[in-house]
């Protein structure tokens, strides 16, 4: 890049006749030459860099599965997952639906969130209205803490994400439990974690729904965490979302 940038300097002393070039036709020659070979150069990268970027857009339906079987220490690639294409999305559909996948249904959750693909809600939606009683396992609660931010990351694709995690605000606490997580802790761990993906996603309709939730709220702990929200959510709203 960096010869290139000084053959093209050269041809524009070339034309101009600026100090360095002198308008002869020996340096007219040698100049013509070397913008001939920055025009080829240059195209030259272009039509190798371009199957490269064509390819970067859509990851396969093996990727697509790769991605969210993977085990990363610093959460899911976000800008891996939005790359995730129809096809992909529809491999993660089915993995989201059957049991023997569950470990891995958290980062399905998010995957499909971010991709932002047809059907992603109404899988995600299939997902959470799985009945469940009793003692869940720690892939299932894994699952479930995710919910949120992956109905968070798909309101900027479809806005009724937002409408599901409005209700999660307002929802009976689960019937299942882990550990000691259950009844009440639940319930308030679903109603903050609800309130803090709403407020990631910097949407107008996110901050009218926290300030609907804040004036029917009569628990102050509740009243606290939105406010808190609703300051994440002007921060967010300032970085363009997410």
């Amino acid at each position: 890049m960096h010869r290139a940038k000084g053959l093209l300097h050269r041809a524009k002393g070339f034309f101009t006749g600026t100090k360095g070039y002198p308008p002869t036709w020996g340096s007219r020659l040698r100049d013509w030459v070397g913008v001939i070979c920055a025009i080829g150069w240059l195209a030259g990268v272009a039509l190798s860099l371009a199957p490269y970027e064509a390819s970067a857009q859509t990851l396969s339906v093996a990727e697509s599965e790769n991605l969210v079987r993977q085990v990363y220490y610093e959460g899911l690639p976000e800008e891996e997952a939005e790359r995730v294409g129809p096809a992909g999305a529809d491999r993660l559909m089915e993995m989201l639906a059957d049991p023997a996948e569950a470990r891995h249904h958290a980062q399905i959750l998010l995957a499909l969130g971010l991709s932002g693909e047809d059907g992603a809600l109404e899988a995600i939606r299939a997902w959470a209205a799985t009945p469940r009683e009793g003692e869940v396992d720690r892939a299932t609660f894994k699952a479930w803490q995710a919910l949120p931010f992956a109905l968070s990351h798909l309101a900027h694709y479809d806005a009724r994400a937002l409408d599901d995690l409005e209700a999660q605000m307002t929802d009976d606490a689960p019937n299942w439990r882990f550990r000691h997580h259950q009844g009440a802790r639940l319930h308030g761990m679903a109603r903050k974690s609800a309130a803090t993906a709403m407020a990631e996603t910097g949407l107008p309709a996110a901050r009218r729904a926290l300030e609907r939730a804040e004036r029917m709220s009569s628990d102050a702990d509740f009243e606290a965490h939105l406010r808190g929200a609703r300051a994440l959510h002007s921060r967010r709203a300032q970085e363009g979302g997410r």
